[in-house]
């Protein structure tokens, strides 16, 4: 298996003062049947409410796609006191690098998803609608075609400052006068377009922090854009429960195994669009 870790200055040269990190996952071919066609590439963003990155976000759910025989990659992203557009160039630099890289990682080159959970789920929302933002050329040189994901996972996402409850999500992302930013285009059920990937979007209706509400006003905006997605709210489950499994989960709360469903229906989701995308 490779286990190799970069940090983002090896990515991009324009990223030289970012103190984030890719964290990579991937087997080497060994002669079965499952080397003989190129693989998902997923990049998994934890959450932290862009204030810290969540480990047990990040390292388990890499574990669990890799057992499912997808590549996996966890961004360590910036977060405060670094503010938009940090955690946005570094998430659109890591999708080039796999891109670039896809020989390397046995990845086909149209089947990259993003895999976000909270804020992560915001920074992967971000991804899906904004692509084709002009700061991605401007700061980092890229193509809009080397960032666009190919598949969403968001995973009780944030996607409105109306909507969730945590309180500190934007002024993280944003600053303390994030009302005042006009970045309207952040609350992401604003910001959907007929070209944003198709999503798979997972939440439950006891989460708290950031209710459900925020996945439906996302999974709505999708749907009036004719954009395709998967749709799941589980009844029972608090924020925050990563796999919902014992290898993430902090206390018994954060266990579901109804919840902990949402990850082997995603595999199969992932499996079933692929004849539906390009290649």
């Amino acid at each position: 298996m490779l286990c190799e870790a970069f940090s983002l200055s090896d990515l991009h040269p324009d990223l030289k003062d970012s103190t984030a990190r890719l964290s990579v996952y991937a087997r080497d071919p060994a002669g079965a049947l499952a080397d003989e066609a190129p693989r998902w590439g997923v990049l998994i963003l934890p959450g932290g409410g862009y204030g810290v990155v969540a480990p047990a976000e990040g390292e388990p759910v890499a574990l669990a796609f890799l057992a499912a025989g997808m590549q996996a990659f966890v961004l360590e992203y910036s977060v405060a006191p670094a503010r938009w557009p940090q955690a946005f160039l570094e998430a659109a630099a890591a999708v080039a690098f796999l891109r670039k890289n896809a020989a390397r990682y046995q990845l086909h080159l149209h089947r990259i998803a993003v895999c976000g959970f909270s804020a992560g789920g915001h920074l992967a929302g971000c991804l899906c609608n904004l692509w084709g933002d002009p700061l991605i050329r401007t700061e980092l040189g890229l193509a809009p075609t080397d960032v666009r994901p190919d598949a969403g996972v968001l995973c009780y996402p944030v996607i409105s400052a109306a909507l969730s409850a945590d309180g500190s999500t934007f002024p993280n992302l944003l600053g303390e006068d994030w009302k005042q930013s006009g970045r309207v285009e952040l609350s992401l059920e604003t910001s959907v377009t007929p070209t944003n990937p198709p999503a798979f979007l997972w939440t439950t209706w006891e989460d708290g922090s950031v209710p459900m509400e925020n996945t439906l006003a996302y999974a709505a905006a999708l749907r009036r854009q004719g954009v395709p997605f998967d749709l799941h709210v589980f009844q029972h489950g608090p924020h925050a429960m990563g796999l919902a499994t014992d290898e993430c989960a902090r206390d018994g709360e954060h266990r579901d195994p109804r919840a902990a469903g949402w990850h082997p229906l995603c595999v199969s989701w992932l499996r079933r669009i692929e004849n539906e995308l390009p290649g």
